[in-house]
């Protein structure tokens, strides 16, 4: 495989993209891979151009032109973006960066959170391992970090999901303890049929 952006297959975003519009999408999508610092995480020209032509399908409207497709990709966070999946892909160096950077960043906003400090180390914890992608589908890694589309920073996305983590944990626990609340007060549950 060529190290080359130019030479992986062009993204359909903007569907209308001509010969010449395609090329100035290439060297774009070159020049941010290079900015970008994902050859650092184990990422290949190729893969960097799916990624963004995912992120292209996904908030490009069908009928987009080439200055609207240009402005959302120069818009990236590129660098977070290459780190967040080469994180997901399980490169130990972007693991590394990732820890240095977000580590305390995240157990402090699990505390603000959670406002417990087990609670929150559990919190947090937990995120890790939904972030590095401890569960396979269909034998693949699955890491939350590949829904980072690098819109906005990757600190207030993790901020996000964290909070969105600790609200689905609250609802959980919330079903439980009602169930438990009404066994104890003596409500009979029928019987599915």
């Amino acid at each position: 495989m060529s190290n080359s952006p130019h030479s992986a297959t062009q993204p359909t975003s903007p569907k209308s993209a001509g010969k010449a519009e395609a090329q100035v999408l290439a060297a774009l999508f070159a020049e941010l891979f290079n900015r970008s610092g994902a050859a650092k995480y184990g990422l290949e020209p190729g893969e960097w151009v799916r990624i963004l032509a995912g992120i292209g399908a996904k908030y490009l409207p069908p009928d987009a032109g080439q200055e609207q497709a240009l402005e959302l990709y120069r818009t990236l966070r590129v660098e977070e973006l290459a780190l967040a999946r080469g994180c997901a892909a399980g490169n130990e160096a972007a693991w590394q960066d990732f820890l240095l950077r977000y580590r305390e960043k995240l157990y402090d906003a699990a505390g603000a959170i959670a406002r417990e400090d087990s609670a929150a180390r559990e919190l947090a914890d937990s995120l890790y391992a939904d972030l590095y992608g401890t569960a396979t589908r269909d034998g693949e890694r699955v890491s939350k970090l590949n829904f980072y589309m690098g819109r906005g920073s990757l600190e207030g996305w993790l901020r996000t999901v964290l909070a969105q983590e600790y609200v689905n944990r609250y609802r959980r626990g919330k079903r439980l303890v009602s169930l438990e609340e009404k066994e104890e007060t003596g409500v009979q549950f029928v019987a599915p049929a």
